[in-house]
């Protein structure tokens, strides 16, 4: 299982950006990231650029759910990806004071077209086998799976609803 920090996901290529952290909302962490220079742009499935100059990155983990929400923005800030990442927990690091989640392997992306992809189950398979992970996370994982792709089927899905906009100005 991997730390991610959210004050350094996403800004390997990125020279020069700004991140606003909120805090302070009742259910949820959010971190925007405007990258204003990167030494590379981040291509995705179908040659799709995911971040390249101008673009932002959101990141929105809530407190009580096993899940942590990537979208990925061009830089007219309309939506290129979401990107879920299943979780074990989330929370502040206590010393760098900003939001950290335990990635849980296994990935649910939706594309543009709205096209979904599972993403790394054999990596999660790998880890169970490892013992990286113990069998209580992975039946975790494969039910907040499940949960996930309803909903995103549904369109019920609460952070994909979520008015991302008031966070961009």
């Amino acid at each position: 299982m991997k730390k991610k920090i959210l004050s350094s996901t996403y800004l390997k290529e990125a020279q020069k950006y700004q991140i606003k952290f909120y805090l302070d909302e009742e259910d949820k962490y959010i971190v925007v990231k405007k990258l204003i220079k990167l030494s590379k742009k981040f291509i995705i499935q179908n040659d799709v650029i995911a971040m390249d100059d101008g673009y932002y990155v959101i990141e929105i983990v809530p407190k009580n759910k096993n899940y942590a929400l990537r979208l990925f923005l061009n830089d007219k800030k309309e939506i290129i990806e979401y990107y879920f990442d299943i979780i074990k927990e989330s929370g502040i690091d206590k010393e760098l004071k900003v939001p950290y989640f335990i990635d849980l392997y296994l990935d649910i992306t939706i594309q543009k077209n709205g096209k979904v992809n599972i993403l790394d189950e054999e990596e999660l398979n790998d880890a169970l086998k490892s013992k990286d992970i113990t069998k209580k996370d992975y039946e975790l994982v494969l039910k907040v799976k499940e949960q996930l792709l309803k909903e995103i089927e549904e369109q019920s899905n609460d952070l994909m609803n979520l008015d991302y906009m008031k966070y961009l100005n």
